[in-house]
């Protein structure tokens, strides 16, 4: 509001170059902190936990993927670790049983929007936005018969109706510290889990993801052979941890 009000008196008040000029710097104002992924200058985004213990909240995005999912479940559970799975909405409406076969392994299901719509998602006014996170809440309701507690933005590109339409759905938005950049298909899983490794601190939280093109099972294998030799544990926090 404050910098619609500033931009509306530079319009009013300023000669015509600098009205370009103000209107150029508000326009900045405004999307950059739309693109730069994984940032909290819109709101409170978390990306750690408080924590005493070797702990880290392992994420995994863009799934159910039919053809990967259970063998990330078998990963997990041969490794006695705990996720929690930032889904799509309209896969988790295409593979419910799958959702709930993820939550009844002691997993959660996290709302990552309903059709994940990356390249545009920073532009979404309002009501799209509210739109997206809804759906995708009840979608995954239907799906296992529990409400999701966090969001997640496709890309981590956070615009500024995201937090309001977030609370609006009473869930808190999700970022990471420690991402291998694995998102693009064809990366190689070593270099993936060394990035993550590299970044990884006690509360930290880790990002992968699933997906066609995508090596995730390979990946997460890797990564969690690193986390035990290294003497970090799985957990969920509980998001009365968080601000």
């Amino acid at each position: 509001m404050a910098a619609r009000l500033a931009s509306l008196l530079a319009t009013i008040l300023l000669p015509g170059r600098a009205r370009a000029g103000a209107w150029l710097l508000h326009e900045g104002l405004r999307i950059v902190p739309s693109v730069v992924r994984n940032n909290d200058w819109l709101g409170p985004l978390a990306k750690s936990f408080p924590t005493t213990k070797n702990e880290v909240w392992l994420t995994i995005d863009d799934g159910p993927t039919p053809g990967q999912t259970p063998g990330i479940l078998n990963a997990l559970d041969n490794a006695g670790a705990r996720a929690s799975f930032f889904v799509i909405g309209r896969k988790v409406d295409w593979n419910r049983p799958l959702c709930r076969t993820i939550v009844d392994a002691g997993h959660t299901l996290e709302n990552h929007t309903y059709s994940h719509p990356s390249a545009l998602f920073w532009t979404l006014p309002a009501c799209a936005m509210r739109a997206e996170i809804v759906r995708c809440n009840h979608a995954i309701h239907v799906a296992s018969g529990r409400a999701p507690h966090w969001f997640r933005s496709p890309a981590g590109m956070t615009n500024a109706c995201v937090h309001p339409a977030a609370a609006r759905a009473w869930l808190k938005v999700a970022g990471w510290s420690a991402s291998g950049l694995d998102g693009i298909p064809g990366g190689e899983p070593e270099k993936t889990v060394r990035c993550i490794m590299r970044n990884l601190t006690p509360g930290g939280i880790i990002v992968i993801h699933e997906g066609p093109g995508r090596r995730v099972i390979e990946t997460l294998e890797i990564l969690l052979a690193q986390l035990g030799q290294h003497g970090f544990r799985t957990v969920i926090p509980d998001r009365s941890q968080f601000p």
